[in-house]
């Protein structure tokens, strides 16, 4: 068959010649190359949640307390059932379809002896070493057999009796015996076959109508959702998980003198807990239960404008809807903040909450930072007029005691020494006329030199101090230098380093610190410390620091004339703030000077090889000095020939 008459079927019409055999080679490569990273998708959160996994080895770092425990376990099973989400269960179904399919496409495999050369003697079940007698009769017994007219039933009896024909004409013809000795065929040479590999079954007309709508399907509509669902999702999520379209919100609300109360609104507001929704009356009973021991709290801590009189309302009237309102997000927060019980019913939606806070309190912090960098003054257009504020250290400072506040379990105005459950749950029983304790002095004190007051009982004394040894013992080093060490006197040009240390003096040498130690957080959670310099009150650096290393630093380079001009006196604020814990939080001053360029007289030292490759020539000019040497010569020759005729 030549190359047209592969593309052209002459009799039916039919374009292009449609091959079985390559299609269920190319499926089965498709197959393959589709299920191997789905198999490896699928394996791989199972593999490194339960045998290497980051989340295995981090969990063998929570304290041994009663609540930690109990968060640890909780934690492990959201673990283990993490891989029961919609979507996974959605990927292991498409992989279960394309092993299926990939099975029956092997099952379908054609024989190997389709595959196999010309071989005349296996077609007529002959030895090689048949007579011509044996051949001849091999042939009429085989053709009896497979003769078109006693077999037709069969759609390939008309290609079998060929083959057959083809391989005794081949036996008993010298010249296409040695034609098939030379090529492999009795026909001899043959031309180029093309074919598509695609199955046979699209040949015919009734078929085309449901390939096209297939082919369409997945064109014009499988494919663009995938690619939108995809751009969707691209961009949607910042660094700490939480939706980019919280941004204009926090950008909002955030302020310099960020109380408590505005960080309960703003995390309430969040996207992802704005879709809390009530399910059952049992929980809209147990939210006006709670609600009325709010604010009856409320009343006791003499808060004014307590925003949860107005969510009852907000929640009531979305009653019928079964929608909830920011007020049930902000309801459980308040609730976790002044340690009141939640009941069963809200106990998912109460996890989920608390849970999510630090991750959109560090995204607050994020953008705080970057508008107190790129802007100084926030400013946008509200009700017709222009309005603007300032952000700096004080506003990331108070969002971070809000995140302490949360996993603490306290409200702004409790003693910090209620992150010890003793004095939280039973000092009240025995404080009488006595003091509270100042939580930071126990925590940053040696072991040695800490002491309890006389009113605390002694059959608690040690359960005290062995959960004051999980709260960080914090050292804090700072150094300015410059990069270049052989510099005397500094000047405002120079690059400067500020390298902030901490060091957790409670953790041993080669151990990992453990997880942030609470006894009314609902997750585990790393300890994070954030970084803050400040200079007149702008905030020019931030970092936050936080993972297992019991030592941890930042550093920051910076030339002072580029952002402070002329000043050469330097004063910067050092803050090192908790986002787990109340009271430890530390301001430090960095002091360091810097005289002008002008100011100095730096005495330009050369190195000896320096000085050598000054006074060699480069390599331009030692090319070119030889030839001028040449020419110089060449011409002073000339002269004296000259004068030499001349004589």
């Amino acid at each position: 068959m030549g190359f047209k008459e592969a593309f052209t079927r002459q009799g039916d019409g039919e374009n292009l010649l449609f091959d079985d055999d390559a299609f269920i080679y190319f499926a089965i490569s498709i197959l393959t190359l589709v299920i191997l990273p789905l198999v490896y998708s699928v394996i791989k959160p199972l593999f490194s949640t339960y045998v290497l996994g980051e989340n295995k080895r981090k969990f063998a770092r929570v304290p041994k307390s009663t609540n930690d425990q109990q968060n640890l376990q909780m934690a492990k099973q959201e673990l283990r059932l993490k891989w029961l989400t919609t979507g996974y269960v959605f990927k292991i179904i498409i992989l279960v379809a394309l092993l299926l399919l990939l099975n029956a496409s092997i099952q379908s495999l054609p024989n190997t002896e389709k595959i196999k050369g010309f071989d005349p003697y296996e077609i007529l079940e002959i030895d090689p070493s048949a007579t011509e007698q044996e051949i001849r009769k091999a042939y009429r017994k085989i053709s009896l057999k497979l003769h078109p007219d006693k077999n037709p039933d069969d759609p390939q009896a008309n290609q079998k009796f060929i083959l057959l024909t083809k391989a005794y004409e081949c036996l008993t013809d010298e010249d296409k015996k040695s034609l098939c000795m030379k090529y492999g065929n009795p026909d001899g040479q043959q031309s180029l076959s093309v074919g598509i590999a695609m199955p046979s079954f699209l040949l015919k007309k009734e078929n085309r109508a449901a390939f096209l709508a297939v082919i369409f399907l997945l064109l014009l509509v499988v494919v663009p959702i995938i690619v939108l669902y995809e751009l969707r999702s691209i961009g949607k999520y910042d660094q700490n998980g939480i939706m980019l379209s919280n941004q204009e919100k926090f950008e909002r609300g955030l302020e310099e003198n960020l109380l408590i109360k505005k960080g309960v609104e703003l995390s309430s507001s969040s996207d992802e807990l704005c879709r809390l929704r009530v399910k059952s009356e049992q929980q809209n009973i147990a939210l006006e239960k709670l609600v009325n021991e709010l604010k009856d709290e409320a009343e006791l801590r003499k808060i004014q404008k307590f925003e949860i009189t107005e969510a009852l309302e907000s929640s009531k009237k979305q009653k019928k809807k079964r929608r909830v309102t920011i007020s049930i997000a902000m309801i459980l927060i308040y609730a976790h903040l002044f340690g009141k019980p939640i009941p069963e019913s809200l106990q998912s939606m109460y996890r989920s909450t608390i849970k999510i806070i630090p991750k959109l309190v560090n995204s607050m912090v994020r953008l705080a930072f970057e508008f107190s960098m790129k802007y100084k003054v926030i400013q946008w257009r509200q009700r017709g007029r222009f309005q603007t504020k300032f952000m700096g250290a004080r506003c990331i400072n108070n969002i971070l005691q809000f995140s302490q506040c949360i996993v603490q379990g306290i409200y702004e105005t409790d003693n910090p020494i209620n992150q010890i459950e003793f004095f939280a749950t039973k000092a009240k029983d025995y404080i009488k006329k006595g003091k509270m304790p100042i939580f930071q002095e126990l925590v940053q004190k040696q072991v040695d030199q800490r002491v309890l007051p006389n009113w605390v009982p002694e059959e608690f004394k040690e359960e005290i101090m062995n959960e004051i040894n999980m709260f960080p013992q914090l050292e804090i080093k700072h150094e300015v230098t410059v990069d270049d060490e052989s510099i005397v006197e500094q000047c405002n040009e120079d690059i400067f380093s500020i390298k902030i240390t901490l060091t957790r003096l409670n953790t041993p040498e080669g151990q990992d610190i453990p997880f942030a130690h609470s006894n009314k957080f609902t997750y585990v959670k790393e300890e994070g410390w954030h970084v803050l310099i400040t200079f007149q009150n702008e905030v020019f650096y931030y970092a936050q620091l936080n993972g297992a290393s019991r030592v941890q630093s930042t550093e920051f380079k910076f030339q002072p004339k580029m952002y402070f001009g002329d000043v050469v006196e330097f004063e910067f604020i050092l803050f090192v703030i908790s986002d787990c814990y109340r009271g430890l939080d530390a301001e430090l001053p960095i002091k360091f000077k810097a005289k002008k360029a002008n100011q100095i007289n730096r005495a330009v030292e050369y190195h000896k090889e320096d000085q050598e490759l000054d006074k060699s020539l480069p390599f331009i000019q030692s090319m070119l000095f030889p030839m001028q040497n040449k020419v110089e010569d060449s011409d002073s020759e000339d002269e004296d020939q000259s004068k030499k005729e001349d004589e």
